[in-house]
């Protein structure tokens, strides 16, 4: 079995978990109204597919953050443990089918509201509304579901199911939402925000959901901008590594 087939095989387990699909969908529905929001720049460019991109971000974390706790345990308790094992390729590629294939999945309801969106902005005389929706989808969606993704799959890999959701969802609120009513530093507006807020003006010029504060958070630009990417994906490696390990250790016993 080559990597790609068990990338589909991951992928086909995530598509049919049908309580993903149950609050995704919603999540998605309500992102999208609340984008269109009297707080929306409705600039009809760029600008305004980050502001969705960011709001349908937030939203759907919400969703993933519960539905993958058993990502890194859900191969030995559906017996494909051993078929993986059996696979010519190495543990390497395999944790990393066991992430792309549900990203592939969990990828398509925001990438297809950009698109959308993107195609409507380009109708209406934007050429590059169509090529700036997969640009704002790689930069700003994706590195924040796979963080999703992430927490949750380490949660998952030493917590039980039902308690490992509510942390990981607590987790991802506190991640991605900021209010002075919680009197506790959070990394949104920050560099180590995990929606984009640095991404967001480094890259696009686009007003940040959240007034950008710490460290380089001035005027910042492409550099900070990418650095604010690199450690989006620190945390995904870290995390999902580091759940490996634990899921593997439970499993042992």
């Amino acid at each position: 079995m080559t990597l790609v087939n068990l990338i589909r095989v991951h992928a086909r387990i995530a598509w049919r978990q049908k309580a993903l699909w149950y609050t995704s969908i919603p999540l998605t529905l309500l992102a999208i109204i609340v984008s269109f929001g009297g707080n929306a720049p409705n600039t009809g460019d760029v600008k305004d597919l980050v502001y969705k991109a960011q709001v349908t971000v937030m939203f759907l974390g919400i969703a993933y953050a519960a539905a993958f706790t058993n990502l890194l345990t859900a191969p030995a308790r559906l017996g494909i443990g051993e078929l993986e094992s059996s696979a010519p390729v190495g543990s390497m590629k395999l944790r990393m089918a066991r992430v792309v294939g549900p990203f592939t999945v969990v990828i398509v309801p925001p990438l297809t509201f950009l698109l959308v969106m993107g195609t409507i902005q380009t109708v209406q005389g934007k050429w590059d509304g169509l090529p700036m929706a997969f640009v704002v989808t790689a930069s700003v969606i994706a590195p924040a579901m796979l963080c999703s993704i992430a927490i949750s799959a380490f949660t998952g890999s030493f917590l039980p199911q039902a308690f490992a959701r509510i942390v990981a969802v607590l987790v991802w609120f506190y991640l991605v939402f900021s209010t002075p009513m919680i009197p506790v530093p959070a990394p949104a507006g920050t560099i180590f925000g995990i929606t984009g807020d640095v991404v967001a003006e480094g890259y696009f010029g686009s007003r940040p959901l959240y007034a950008l504060t710490g460290p380089l958070s001035s005027s910042p630009g492409p550099a900070t901008a990418t650095v604010s990417l690199l450690w989006q994906l620190t945390l995904i490696i870290v995390l999902l590594a580091i759940g490996s390990r634990l899921s593997e250790r439970f499993r042992d016993r």
